[in-house]
């Protein structure tokens, strides 16, 4: 049986990667991140000169291509200046000085320049880039260190990547450029390990373009690496953690290796892009930046307000006063390197720069420059629909493989084989202070991408919010992952990895039996791109910004989240039953040992709770509890507590809206207030009905409606004002909705499955229940499923509720009466029964497809509990001649009575069962008319990204 992590950790703001903003030519300086800004880093450029690398060598006078890679399409324009030996500008190469140009094209990634003519020996090209949504002021930077000499004195014309011949570069394989100074991990095949792996060009607007995705055997950056895992069994021991339930849904299986003391994760995404996950050490703050690598922290300011988007974007309807012509010298395309014949790559796209300057009259960015906000940018936008969105650009963004790759894989949804944990997080930064951390913030990654059967994924590191670095790019760094696994399947991408739980790497962090701060995330769907505010890419240079699989922004909403996970923790779920409850840490604490303990009890006589909280170190701090429907902080009922100076617990009923301090409620709908402080531990109690009847401020508990529970710790507080200050940690989230009903409550649950018979072809007929291929076929399933179903505790009904295309796909129903806490026990059982028909093809005259099944629970209605059959007693109790009530029953005992109501119960469930049996098999029965008259019969056949395949499910599979 699967068991779920007890742990899990909301956190309240939203963790993002913002601006992604570095110089590709020339090259940044080392360290070469992107998210050096005005606000955290010291000017001019947020990286120290000095840390490594040598200055790219130029021709004075010459025309040089600028370019660099973007990850998010800010709003504002950019400038590239030339500073002198000691950081002051000289030169304004992209217009007027303290202009800024490009800003009607937010996905530009080039601008032309004539150089000086000029020697200017030790100096810098600075790029500058606005980021106006967030303020006018707010700026990122990249520099590269350039000496700019006359024509023919130590001009390295081909970055030492080539040959200079013929007035032309000529480059090594794998540049590509005009001074050879882009590369590519492949040129085709043979450079990613010949048959165990392919080149694939992801047709990025970034290098390196192409590169090696290896097939299921095989590792590393040329598909080298020989490993024994070519296959990924959902169903084999893992436990699993719903990240995002919502829409594209995303999930996280895991299991330790306790012979190898491995970790093994697969992260199963709805998309066809990138998946990503990280962990860093809970309690960390921003001096870790310092820490590794050290050399650099000399750019870092060190802490810091987050920007944020203006709270209501201003609108930019009325067009700026455009500059004067200016003599910028016009955009030319990038020429071609004249590589050797093998090499067939094409340097970096350059856009065209606008011919006149558009400018604002601001002054330069100075270093303390601070954004006119300070949180990060809010909840997430609907996704936008770019005009301009075609499906078939798309299919050949997916398709530019290089040599022979893998073909296609068929695919459909894994079948959901454990208990659910989600955890649909938001992020925030730990700390109190300048020593706030970013989620991103010194975290180790995994971060992976598929292609069919091929599959990228390499181990990461991310000192800040730029984009992550593969380990071996960080001083003594290098690559922890023992094995790898990824693949696309039934319109979800498949990323498995191995590792270490223990790992001396400092780009690494090592996997103990306690919390770590855990972040994910997935790259942005074509043409379904989420940000906040809104951008437009129509009439851009990239309208298609974002490609599948390249490491770009990831987007807000569903697209990420962070929370606070234990690998290792083995301890229960935080539920003791459906009327009584407990959460405590650490898990195995007790009493006033713990950090944190909340617990509560029904009383069914009153319908209400009572619920007790307490949390140790707590002198000068609020704690609380806090119900929501979504596990998101916004919209949600919080309770919260404190001890007055005077020595008075104040506990307060508020609700929060979003990413602001709760407020307090107008009804106070909490009673029987009680605390005490003891030795910094704070205690508060109360209690509070199931319902309150406040639909506005309260979240209901009800027999069907169960609730996420946050457990907090302040923050300060006012006695006076009763305001509160953010909690100094992330708030922690229950493992799973907390049901809080009738002790003993049983729940009708209606479970459905599907298997894909593969020796019946599929037609209308099996459509029709009248008909009598239906009939035959439904007989043959029955009789098949319904005994190795019924045999199950708790089974009452089953049915097969239909068929449909696909061979052919026989959907079936089953029904069930269960203890509310065993909803999940009894999918599970279903789940394992199917699978086992499924696998031993013990399916009389149906043959099956072995690697097909989906099972999910469909319905769940609450029922009354009967009385427990009393004990027959054998005493004989004379008859009140008095007393009729027992008359109208005639000679029946007690015993005989009950059983009457037992069987009235049973068939009164069954008729429930019938009845959502019935009312589902209809509604499957019209969708599948819909289908029929309104679709073409090709698009059952098409996954979410519009590819012709074959459904299949994701069960044990070759390399």
């Amino acid at each position: 049986m699967m068991i779920i992590t007890s742990v899990v950790l909301l956190v309240a703001l939203t963790w993002t990667v913002d601006c992604h903003v570095r110089l590709t030519w020339p090259p940044a300086r080392t360290y070469s991140l992107d998210f050096l800004d005005n606000v955290r880093t010291v000017g001019p450029c947020g990286m120290p000169k000095g840390l490594g690398g040598q200055p790219t060598t130029l021709e004075a006078g010459s025309t040089q291509t600028v370019t660099w890679h973007l990850g998010y399409p800010h709003r504002g324009g950019i400038r590239i200046e030339i500073l002198n030996s000691t950081g002051n500008v000289l030169h304004t190469l992209s217009g007027i000085p303290n202009n800024w140009t490009l800003a009607n094209d937010t996905t530009a990634q080039s601008y032309t320049v004539q150089l000086p003519n000029e020697e200017c020996q030790n100096c810098t090209v600075r790029l500058l880039r606005q980021a106006r949504e967030w303020s006018g002021s707010y700026t990122f930077w990249s520099c590269a260190d350039v000496n700019i000499l006359p024509a023919g004195q130590n001009v390295s014309y081909c970055s030492g990547n080539g040959m200079w011949m013929n007035n032309k570069c000529h480059c090594k394989r794998l540049y590509s450029g005009d001074a050879c100074q882009y590369k590519d991990e492949c040129i085709d095949s043979s450079d990613c390990g010949g048959k165990w792996g392919s080149c694939v060009d992801i047709a990025g607007t970034s290098y390196p373009k192409k590169q090696c995705f290896c097939k299921a055997g095989y590792m590393g950056p040329k598909c080298q690496t020989v490993t024994t895992w070519k296959s990924i069994d959902l169903t084999a021991g893992y436990k699993k953690v719903i990240l995002s339930s919502a829409k594209p849904d995303y999930e996280m299986y895991y299991k330790v290796i306790n012979n190898t003391q491995e970790i093994e994760v697969v992260l199963k995404a709805m998309g066809s892009s990138y998946v990503a996950v990280g962990w860093r050490p809970r309690g960390a703050t921003s001096t870790c930046q310092e820490m590794y690598p050290r050399d650099a922290a000399r750019g870092l300011r060190g802490g810091g307000a987050e920007p944020e988007s203006e709270s209501e974007v201003k609108s930019e309807g009325t067009s700026e006063p455009k500059a004067e012509s200016t003599a910028e010298p016009e955009s030319t395309a990038e020429p071609e390197s004249s590589a050797k014949p093998e090499s067939t790559a094409k340097a970096e796209s350059t856009a065209k720069p606008e011919s006149t300057a558009e400018p604002e009259s601001t002054a330069e960015p100075e270093s303390t420059a601070e954004p006119e906000s300070t949180a990060e940018p809010g909840a997430s936008a609907e996704p936008e629909t770019n005009p301009t969105c075609d499906p078939d650009r798309h299919m050949n963004f997916r398709n530019l493989v290089v040599g022979t790759a893998e073909p296609e894989p068929e695919g459909a949804s894994e079948p959901e084989t454990e208990s659910e944990s989600e955890s649909e997080g938001e992020g925030e930064g730990e700390g109190e202070g300048r020593g706030l951390i970013h989620p991103m913030d010194c975290t180790d990654m995994i971060i992976g991408m598929a292609r069919g059967n091929l599959h990228r994924i390499r181990d990461y590191y991310t000192r800040d919010r730029s984009t992550p670095q593969e380990d071996e790019f960080w001083p003594n760094g290098q690559n922890s992952l023992t094995a790898v696994l990824g693949y696309e399947e039934g319109g979800y991408t498949y990323i498995g990895f191995r590792r270490k739980l223990s790992s001396s790497d400092n780009a690494d962090h090592s996997i103990s039996n306690s919390l770590l701060n855990l972040i994910w995330a997935r790259g942005q769907e074509y043409c379904n791109y989420r940000h906040n505010p809104p951008i437009t890419l129509g009439n851009t240079t990239e309208p298609h910004f974002y490609k599948p699989d390249e490491l770009k922004y990831h987007g807000h909403g569903a697209q990420r989240g962070a929370l606070a996970f234990n690998f290792l923790d083995e301890s229960k779920p935080d539920f003791s039953g459906p009327c009584t409850g407990e959460y405590k840490n650490p898990s195995s604490c007790v009493d006033l040992e713990c950090d944190y303990k909340a617990t509560w009890q029904y009383r069914e006589s009153t319908d209400d709770i009572k619920f007790n909280v307490q949390a140790a170190n707590t002198n000068n701090k609020w704690i609380g509890i806090g119900f929501s429907k979504d596990a998101a902080m916004a919209n949600s009922d919080i309770v919260v507590g404190w001890m007055t100076s005077s020595g008075q617990i104040s506990i307060t009923d508020r609700y929060v809206t979003g990413k602001v301090m709760p407020t307090i409620d107008e009804n106070q709908d909490i009673t029987d207030l009680e605390g005490s402080q003891i030795n910094g531990v704070t205690k508060i109690s109360f209690t509070r009905k199931r319902n309150t009847g406040d639909a506005n401020k309260d979240d209901a508990f009800s027999d069907t409606q169960c609730l996420r529970l946050f457990y907090a710790i302040g923050g300060g507080y006012n006695d006076t004002t009763k305001v509160i200050t953010k909690h100094a940690s992330t708030p922690v989230i229950s493992s799973q909705s907390i049901c809080i009903m009738r002790c003993g409550a049983r729940v009708v649950v209606l479970v459905t499955a599907r298997i894909r018979l593969t020796n019946y072809n599929h037609s209308l007929a099996y459509e029709n229940s009248e008909s009598a291929e239906y009939q035959a076929l439904e007989t043959h399933v029955t009789n098949t499923f319904k005994p190795k179903l019924q045999v199950l505790p708790g089974f009452k009904t089953f049915a097969v509720t239909g068929f449909r295309a696909g061979s052919i796909i026989a959907e079936m129903a089953v029904g069930f009466e269960a203890d509310s806490s065993k909803m999940d026990a009894v999918q599970q059982a279903v789940n394992a029964t199917v699978w086992q028909a499924v696998r031993s093809q013990n399916t009389g005259p149906l043959t099956l497809d072995s690697t097909y099944a989906i099972v999910e629970t469909a319905k769940m209605k609450t029922t009354t509990t009967p009385p427990t059959t009393p004990t027959p007693t054998t005493t004989n109790t004379p008859k009140d001649e008095n007393n009729n009530q027992d008359d109208k029953y005639g000679d029946l005992d007690k015993e005989q009575l009950w059983g009457m109501v037992l069987g009235l119960v049973g068939v009164l469930l069954l008729v429930v069962l019938l009845i959502i049996i019935e009312v589902f098999r209809k509604g499957r029965a019209n969708r599948r008319t819909h289908l029929v008259n309104e679709e073409s019969p090709s698009s059952s056949n098409q996954d979410i990204h519009g590819r012709q395949v074959v459904h299949k499910d994701t069960e044990p599979r070759s390399g």
